[in-house]
């Protein structure tokens, strides 16, 4: 069960994180789909690992607004638990680094890879945040 709670958890940071990111990148359509368009590099209707991890890299450094190299609590507070937050920091440090940020995210990736290609479909995504808001 608590792996369960985890990985929703998880899906819905990646959720919010993705929403945060298109609306940042183009206010009138907070759509993740325009996220998933943009970072797919070579236009082929899918994510890949290193396609995603450019993703979440953005991500991150739009949630670092202080230019520290590191999430507080504070920064991601609206899309994260304080309990998840902790969850993601394995080191206790109160930090969460690019690393540990990345190495979270990467779960759902493996997780929601449900055809083990490699890459996301956007069917996919959608499938696994419908799931994960179940």
């Amino acid at each position: 069960m608590k792996s369960v709670r985890y990985g929703v958890f998880i899906a819905l940071v990646v959720v919010a994180s993705l929403a945060e990111l298109a609306i940042a990148q183009n206010p009138a359509k907070p759509d993740w789909g325009e996220g998933f368009r943009t970072h797919d590099e070579n236009g082929d209707g899918k994510i890949d690992r290193g396609e995603f991890q450019n993703w979440m890299v953005d991500v991150f450094f739009h949630r670092d607004t202080n230019h520290k190299g590191y999430l507080v609590f504070a920064d991601i507070q609206n899309s994260m638990s304080l309990e998840g937050f902790k969850v993601r920091d394995s080191n206790g440090d109160g930090r969460l680094t690019l690393e540990e940020f990345l190495n979270s995210l990467f779960q759902d990736f493996e997780a929601a890879d449900v055809n083990k290609s490699g890459s996301l479909s956007m069917e996919e995504i959608g499938n696994y945040i419908k799931a994960a808001r179940k």
